[in-house]
């Protein structure tokens, strides 16, 4: 289900099919992604509406995948799920979180404070980049100043 609801959330944007069928393998989720990773999902009702999932690693946290049904991108939500992300990472002891940001997606990122740190290589297009995203969480263990939502495990994988 977390897959899927990736697959159309890239669809979203105003790629072609053919870019859309070269990404989809790379939107993949296994059993060792969730148990690995701090994933949570966001629903309506008994309805799935988005998904994130973050990754601790050795300096920093990585926002590793944020979906959301494109019914609902545009209401707000996008950043519940963000903010809830920001706090999983603090939690976890993280001062910064990085992502590499989908394209059509970096001005959301940027209304959330990340800021581009560098351009990373697309798995798919050759010459295409990404931009490197990060936002600097201040000292490990203090509470997110941003609301969050208590949201479900599962998990997922990022952006092409």
């Amino acid at each position: 289900m977390l897959r899927e609801l990736a697959h159309r959330s890239k669809a979203h944007w105003p790629y072609p099919a053919d870019f859309l069928a070269a990404v989809r393998p790379l939107l993949q989720l296994d059993a060792t992604d969730i148990a690995r990773d701090s994933v949570g999902v966001m629903e309506d009702g008994d309805q799935l509406i988005g998904w994130h999932r973050v990754q601790a690693r050795a300096t920093h946290a990585e926002l590793e995948d944020l979906w959301l049904e494109p019914a609902w991108i545009g209401h707000g939500l996008g950043r519940t799920l963000f903010e809830h992300a920001v706090a999983i990472a603090r939690a976890g002891g993280a001062t910064a979180l990085e992502w590499d940001a989908e394209p059509f997606a970096e001005g959301f990122y940027a209304a959330m404070g990340g800021v581009v740190i560098d351009q990373v290589p697309s798995a798919v297009v050759e010459g295409r980049l990404l931009p490197r995203m990060r936002l600097e969480l201040g000292e490990a263990g203090q509470p997110s100043r941003r609301s969050t939502r208590p949201n479900r495990p599962y998990g997922g994988r990022g952006s092409a």
